[in-house]
């Protein structure tokens, strides 16, 4: 699976989730995933763990209900969505 910064967001989509960030009091950072060929997710894999963990922010610890509204909102947008402790 590979994954990166989520791009060219619908204005609705970008709406949700800073409506979520607010209501949940975290930074949502967006994720747009998809699966490759199981040779490019070896190459791919080998070259991140040469590179290192680029997310730097903490990740925040959301509780079960906070947990819930993310992931509705992932299955809503089709996104995953990670949230962390940015100040």
């Amino acid at each position: 699976m590979f994954c990166e910064i989520a791009r060219k967001l619908e204005d609705d989509d970008l709406e949700k989730i800073q409506s979520l960030e607010k209501d949940l009091g975290v930074t949502i950072v967006a994720f747009s995933c998809r699966s490759l060929d199981p040779a490019r997710e070896e190459k791919l894999e080998a070259m991140m763990r040469e590179l290192g963990p680029m997310l730097q922010a903490p990740l925040a610890e959301p509780d079960d209900a906070q947990l819930g509204r993310l992931r509705e909102a992932e299955q809503e947008l089709g996104l995953t969505l990670i949230a962390v402790n940015a100040s």
